[in-house]
């Protein structure tokens, strides 16, 4: 009796399993894609959303994943060491490299300056966005100009210097709370 009873729980259980999985399997292919895909937007549209925020205060960074220099070679780079940050009214920009060397402690070289000019332009019709911003810094002047996506998962940003070295950075942009990079010793 006692072995009925256990096997008739042990199978009820069993069954009860089974039945949430089809209920799981009702949606078709098609119908999961297509609340996968409506998930995606709203996300998309939830980071569209911080990243103007983020624009418009001045307050975002741009982790770098790519870097490239003025005749088109192009290197795969850490992400928390190479960056460009604007924070109100100062912007810093870092090269770096996971060696450790460098006079800025990263290995490569960090500036920080002060902001002189700041300037947004955002296509309406696409939501994209051209970022203008000046800076001046103890190894002197230098101009960053940067587009981006309207969430901030594709940007491009070309740093040039007054001394015509040109850096051109790959990669996202994030608010400065949501960001993770490291800032090493900027020129004084």
């Amino acid at each position: 009796m006692k072995r009925i009873l256990a096997l008739s729980l042990v199978l009820s259980m069993t069954l009860a399993v089974f039945g949430q999985q089809d209920e799981e399997k009702k949606l078709t292919r098609k119908e999961r894609r297509e609340i996968q895909k409506q998930e995606q937007k709203a996300l998309s549209e939830q980071q569209a959303k911080v990243l103007a925020l983020a624009i418009d205060k001045k307050h975002w960074v741009l982790e770098a994943n790519t870097l490239s220099n003025k005749r088109g070679s192009t290197v795969n780079v850490n992400s928390t060491l190479n960056f460009i940050a604007v924070e109100g009214e100062e912007a810093f920009v870092q090269l770096g490299s996971n060696s450790g060397m460098g006079q800025n402690g990263v290995g490569g070289v960090s500036v920080r300056g002060k902001v002189t000019k700041y300037e947004v332009k955002k296509n309406e019709k696409k939501g994209t966005y051209f970022i203008t911003v000046y800076v001046t810094s103890a190894l002197g002047s230098f101009d960053i100009r940067l587009d981006s996506n309207p969430d901030g998962q594709i940007a491009n940003a070309t740093v040039q210097g007054n001394r015509s070295s040109r850096v051109q950075y790959r990669g996202i942009i994030v608010p400065i709370p949501q960001s993770s990079v490291y800032k090493g010793t900027p020129v004084i």
